[in-house]
């Protein structure tokens, strides 16, 4: 199906503000930090909060950071867009340069995969920078499918069953994670921006296309070209989970039964 511009943006943005709205993710707050990495994903989401912000007609303070991670040289004439796109929208990008990231992840001695340690890096100086800024709550652009693979991912390669939450409280309340696009689709998202003319930044990450999050997404496109609701089933079961037919009671006993 084939939709304007106009039309995905409405699509987003009910879906987001329904979301937002449920798991109340603006109480009383004058600032928010949004988490900008230069994709799609991040983009829209300068773009719909700005527009949630009118409707809801609330004085909050939206501030983009940009995480210069250190993986690549980044144009400044990419930059420069980026700041445009902040700036039309009454939000001004602050840019952190935190090249530590990259040797972190690039090092021989790291344990972890790169992008968990990517990830958790970044997300510890967004923390950093919210709380500079007097900020506790910091909006991210993970959407529908984002939470989809994670729940996968936990379960196949970290062995646990979980996910990525809307509202995700840290620290006894110091901070929180909010996601207002955490049930929409990638596809939309993707669209939209490919439409606008957004000025994405599409090669920020030397081991994109090459992990277990690209693995999984390959999975779940074949598992999708054979049963259609494949996603949405999986979707439908974070909502309805049997604990009593979970063998946590029984955590303690795993080393001895699994060896």
């Amino acid at each position: 199906m084939i939709l304007s511009p106009n039309k995905l943006k409405t699509l987003i943005l009910r879906r987001a503000a329904k979301t937002s709205s449920i798991f109340g993710m603006f109480p009383d707050c004058s600032k928010v930090v949004i988490g900008l990495s230069g994709g799609a994903d991040s983009l829209v989401l300068v773009d719909i909060m700005f527009e949630l912000s009118k409707r809801w007609r609330k004085k909050i303070e939206f501030v983009p950071v940009f995480v210069d991670a250190g993986f690549f040289p980044i144009d400044n004439d990419k930059i420069d867009a980026i700041k445009r796109f902040c700036t039309n929208r009454e939000m001004k990008l602050q840019i952190i340069e935190k090249h530590s990231i990259a040797k972190s992840v690039q090092s021989d001695e790291n344990p972890f995969p790169p992008c968990f340690t990517c990830s958790r890096m970044r997300r510890k100086t967004l923390l950093e920078t919210a709380q500079s800024l007097d900020a506790k709550f910091i909006t991210l652009g993970h959407h529908k499918d984002d939470l989809i693979e994670t729940f996968l991912l936990n379960i196949l390669f970290s062995r646990r069953i979980s996910a990525i939450m809307p509202k995700q409280e840290l620290f006894d309340g110091l901070f929180y994670i909010i996601r207002p696009m955490i049930l929409v689709d990638e596809d939309y998202i993707k669209r939209y921006a490919k439409l606008r003319v957004f000025p994405t930044i599409e090669k920020n990450c030397p081991y994109a296309g090459d992990t277990r999050r690209e693995w999984v997404k390959n999975l779940l496109t074949r598992m999708k070209n054979e049963y259609p609701e494949i996603k949405k089933n999986i979707l439908r079961s974070l909502f309805h989970p049997k604990t009593d037919y979970l063998w946590g009671d029984f955590e303690k006993l795993a080393n001895r039964l699994l060896k």
